[in-house]
């Protein structure tokens, strides 16, 4: 028996599996603020509250195996505690590791860097001596390259530079300004800052890649600069001394938009040819039930 588990930022899913041979598993998906009080470390309860949710009799028996990739757990003395604390409950072996390294098991690599893509962006790895290294992941305002907010927001850029240079609004400017009701992309300005927020912002997401479907330039090119931004942060990590060859990449908007995919592994095959890109198909819990069964093979 193993049990994984994954603690995103929004959601939790906790994947038991009772039977390696067959895959016989039970697993639970819930919001991370039914359990999660305050932040990560702020109440040593939240990892017994975590806990509680496995379903089955996996937990507190020492035979059990429990790997956790949790979004919060951002350096070696966080999942120490971290660790700490789970182990104040369960016996058995336990692993915790940020939520992005489940990537790379889940797609049945060993080592690789991480690349997330959806409602934001990060990129992270291990170096030489094995500490967790990030490029990225300044947020939604002013970084994310290749997540939704980002790619609308570098749309609402790109738009007002065009106007100053005389150019009418092509059809991302328009179904933008349709949106909102502005009468013009400077008015588009105005009322696209007064609606800030993530979801807000992220949810336009789609018209960007509709409108370079269609044969909106700005758009395609909104698209093709933040692909190769997260290229380059790849590449940052990578000379941070992060040396896998394997790039995972995993989240909504890559793994559904080709645009924004095929722009990002272009970028890597010419400025970094040695890197091998996989997008992740798994649920990113499929590797905490690998780190976990690992665990479980381990020399006592």
């Amino acid at each position: 028996m193993e049990v994984g588990i994954d603690v995103g930022g929004t959601h939790t899913r906790i994947r038991v599996v009772s039977d390696s041979l067959t895959g016989q598993s039970d697993e639970v998906a819930v919001l991370s603020s039914n359990w999660l009080h305050g932040t990560l470390f702020a109440d040593p309860m939240n990892a017994t509250r975590l806990l509680n949710l496995i379903p089955g009799d996996a937990l507190g028996r020492p035979d059990v195996p429990i790997a956790l990739g949790v979004n919060g757990c951002d350096n070696r003395a966080q999942c120490a505690l971290l660790t700490k604390w789970i182990q104040a409950t369960h016996p058995g072996p336990v692993l915790v590791v940020n939520d992005s390294e489940l990537f790379g098991p889940a797609a049945g690599l060993a080592r690789a860097i991480s690349v997330v893509c959806g409602t934001g962006s990060i990129v992270v790895g291990r170096d030489g001596k094995g500490e967790l290294v990030k490029v990225g992941g300044h947020g939604w305002i002013l970084g994310d390259p290749g997540a939704a907010p980002s790619l609308v927001r570098e749309s609402v850029v790109a738009i007002l530079a065009a106007h100053d240079a005389g150019h009418p609004p092509g059809q991302l400017a328009q179904a933008l300004m349709a949106h909102y009701g502005s009468p013009d992309p400077v008015q588009l300005g105005y009322d696209f800052t007064a609606d800030l927020g993530i979801t807000n912002w992220g949810a336009l997401a789609p018209l960007v890649f509709e409108a370079a479907d269609e044969g909106d330039g700005l758009a395609a090119g909104v698209i093709e600069a933040d692909g190769r931004q997260l290229a380059a942060d790849v590449v940052a990590l990578r000379d941070k001394g992060v040396e896998a060859e394997d790039v995972v990449a995993a989240g909504g908007v890559i793994t559904s938009q080709p645009r924004l995919e095929q722009a990002f592994t272009a970028t890597l095959s010419l400025v970094a040819p040695s890197l091998r890109v996989h997008l992740l198909k798994e649920s990113p819990v499929v590797g905490a039930v690998a780190l976990a069964r690992a665990l479980s093979h381990m020399p006592k």
